[in-house]
């Protein structure tokens, strides 16, 4: 259970966005603009941008957006640089804005890391109908920015029904280090469904002793044979 190394980037065009404000934002927007920014080292003041709606979309397609460099083609110029965070519409779910880091090779920082799960296909469990639960689809972890694994893999293949694998079990690559330091997350579980345990009570049945019926008349009484019951008499011979 490790993961898979940091890999290419993604290029979007982006233009410089010296006012600020919602009306300078509003016009980025109709221009097919996302207002954005660019921090840099420490208490550096950050870079109002405007990023390519349409590069920005996909990017985002593409996927692990937060694990890739980006280079922003700003000016004549390519800058380097992480996303950080994407404020989205509450509705439409479209990015507002969107916030980057400057790219530093040797800056140590938190980044979420999506979790890939592997070996459904071997679990005993799910062969047995239970199914995967995964309880965490990212991870939050601390690594420098040119160490960012592109995801975590989670091997499941051993996993009965009722066995999860926790974060302690998984191999982070060298330099790389959970976010979560006070528990042990749970990752993923196998759980049970309603046909698991059907076939486990039907199992359960099989395997079962089954006892012969005794006939009433063969059963015994405190170590001995019942007796019959002795035929009524006629009423009217008995007079």
């Amino acid at each position: 259970m490790n993961s898979r190394p940091h890999t290419s980037h993604h290029v979007m065009n982006a233009v410089a966005k010296p006012a600020q404000g919602k009306g300078a934002a509003r016009a980025l927007r109709r221009a097919g603009m996302v207002p954005g920014i660019i921090y840099g080292k420490g208490n550096e003041a950050g870079e109002t941008i405007g990023v390519s709606a349409h590069d920005l979309a996909k990017a985002l397609r593409i996927g692990r957006f937060f694990t890739h460099t980006q280079e922003l083609v700003l000016a004549g110029k390519t800058v380097k640089v992480i996303a950080r965070d994407i404020q989205r519409h509450p509705v439409t779910d479209t990015p507002i804005h969107i916030d980057f880091i400057r790219f530093d090779p040797s800056r140590v920082m938190n980044v979420n890391v999506t979790v890939t799960i592997t070996g459904s296909d071997k679990s005993p469990g799910i062969k047995q109908g239970g199914v995967l639960q995964l309880i965490e689809a990212e991870l939050e972890v601390v690594c420098r920015a040119d160490g960012i694994p592109q995801e975590i893999i989670v091997d499941i293949s051993a996993l009965d029904i009722g066995d999860s694998v926790h974060l302690s079990e998984i191999k982070l690559p060298q330099g790389v280090k959970s976010a979560v330091t006070d528990r042990d997350l749970t990752i993923a579980s196998v759980v049970s469904t309603r046909t698991s345990k059907m076939e486990d009570e039907d199992a359960a049945a099989t395997a079962a002793p089954v006892s012969a019926e005794v006939p009433a008349a063969a059963q015994k009484n405190d170590g001995k044979p019942v007796e019959a019951a002795a035929p009524a008499k006629d009423a009217k011979k008995g007079k």
